[in-house]
Order: C-alpha cells, then sequence, then structure tokens
C-alpha cells in the first residue's frame, strides 16, 4: 500500500499485531482494529445466507445475478453453491495467499475476510492458490508449511501469470485483511471498494509517479515486483463507496453483531 493512501485512512483504534498469513492491498476510506483478536484457534464461521450476500457484493450489481458463487465447507474447502451464467465467480476468502514472500511468521486468520470475485481469465489462474491454501488449512498443514508450498509453486511455475488481461472486482463494504503485508502482520477492518487489473511481474518502478491522492496504485507480494498474480488497483468514488456502504448497512449490522473485528468505525 502506497504512503499516500496509509495517509488517507482514519483509525479511531490501535494497532494490534497479529501473525497471519498475508493479503496486500489494504486501504481507503474507514479503518477499524480490535485489540481483543480472535487466536487462530477460534475461527469465526460465517451463516451460509451471509457469506454468499458478502460474496455477491464485490461485484457491481449488474453482475451479481449471473454470477457463480462458491462457499466454504469446513471438511472440503471451497464448494460450487450456483452455477454461474456471466464467467464470474465469487466467494469470501477466509485464508490469504498474497505476500508469500513476506518473511514475518504467520498463524491461519481466525476472522479474516475477504470477498473477491474473478473472471474467467482470474478463475483459471488468481483463484487456484484461494483454494489450495483453504484445503491445506482444513487438512492440517500447518500455517508455515503451507506458506513454502505456495512459495514453491509461484516459483515453479505451477501457479501462472496470465496471458491475456482481466479484472478482479472487490466492491464489497468491508474486509478484514494485512495493512502493509510486505512489511508487518498487522491486520485490520476496513471500507475499501475498489476493482484490481491483473498486473503480473509489475515494479512500480514502471509506473512512475502515481496518483498523490491515494486512488490507484501499485500491489506487490513482498519481492521484487508482484509476482505472477499481480494487479494494479483502483479505489472507487467517494459517493460511490458511500452508496455501497449504505446498501450493505444490514450485511455490515449483522457481521459486526457477530465479531468484534467485524465492525466498521463511525466516520469521523
Amino acid at each position: 500500500m502506497t504512503r499516500s493512501i496509509m495517509n488517507q485512512m482514519t483509525t479511531n483504534a490501535t494497532f494490534k499485531k497479529v501473525r497471519f498469513l498475508g493479503w496486500g492491498m489494504l486501504a481507503g476510506f474507514c479503518l477499524s482494529l480490535f485489540p481483543a483478536v480472535a487466536s487462530a484457534d477460534e475461527f469465526v464461521n460465517l451463516p451460509q445466507d451471509l457469506e454468499i450476500e458478502l460474496a455477491l457484493s464485490a461485484l457491481p450489481q449488474d453482475l451479481q445475478d449471473g454470477a457463480a458463487v462458491y462457499v466454504r465447507d469446513a471438511q472440503k474447502g471451497f464448494v460450487l453453491y450456483r452455477k454461474g451464467t456471466n464467467e464470474w465467480t465469487t466467494f469470501v476468502a477466509r485464508t490469504s495467499v498474497r505476500f508469500y514472500e513476506a518473511e514475518w511468521d504467520y498463524e491461519y486468520p481466525s476472522d479474516q475476510l475477504i470477498p473477491i470475485a474473478y473472471d474467467k481469465v482470474g478463475m483459471g489462474h488468481h483463484v487456484i492458490p484461494f483454494f489450495d491454501i483453504e484445503r491445506m488449512r482444513i487438512n492440517g498443514v500447518s500455517a508455515k508449511e503451507a506458506k513454502e508450498i505456495l512459495r514453491q509453486r509461484f516459483r515453479d511455475g505451477t501457479y501462472k501469470a496470465p496471458r491475456q488481461g482481466g479484472t478482479s472486482y472487490m466492491f464489497a463494504p468491508i474486509h478484514r485483511a494485512y495493512m502493509e503485508p510486505a512489511k508487518s502482520d498487522l491486520i485490520g477492518t476496513v471500507s475499501f471498494p475498489h476493482h484490481m487489473p491483473y498486473a503480473p511481474h509489475v515494479n512500480p518502478a514502471m509506473l512512475g509517479s502515481m496518483d498523490p491522492h491515494g486512488r490507484s496504485g501499485t500491489l506487490d507480494y513482498g519481492g521484487a515486483d508482484t509476482g505472477a498474480h499481480g494487479y494494479l488497483y483502483f479505489m472507487v468514488q467517494q459517493d460511490q463507496a458511500d452508496a455501497i456502504r449504505t446498501k450493505y448497512a444490514d450485511l455490515l449490522t449483522r457481521l459486526c453483531n457477530l465479531h468484534a473485528n467485524w465492525c466498521l468505525p463511525k466516520a469521523p
């Protein structure tokens, strides 16, 4: 995450250091970090109807009805809940795969929420490690070992970069994930609706100066570039983000009632 975006973020709680496998690119309009972070052994389940609604919220409204939806099964990992008709797929990741190159230790997250949607290109590339690590977690593979497996699969080309363009949507009104995964294991709850064109192996130096207001930026995987599954990210405009949070106000209330770390702070 760029320094300009970090400067935009409003905090109304104290940073809490937790050890999870990193996921990048968090910034935006609201940040909430709570001192009572659940341990790795206290996995917080989502009611299926809430999981489905949260997954669909990752997409623009006109793509939701035709999207395929995956849900997390406690024994199998992600399973298909609904077939799609428009080549979009959405789900709520509960275990991050990004920033596998970061050197800090981590545990599997207990309360991470990553509503994310992919087109056909992303489904054939970017989704695969998300589903793989969830199965590893369920099958008892340690977080340390899973991280090394991810590293190896990216390095040996098991996880390939896409050969054509595409994009991922993360329009959901809430995410809980890492703030600067390449540097530390600080985790937070944010409202950061955005979309991400694929940008494999992009180095920030290639792009020159980015938007100083933090509306766009480059993500990296803790290494020299963004990696095979790298992205650029573009934040939606403030009025659109406000409309998304208003539309999903009931969903946000339900999440907050389920877990303190799933509460967004009130706007300043």
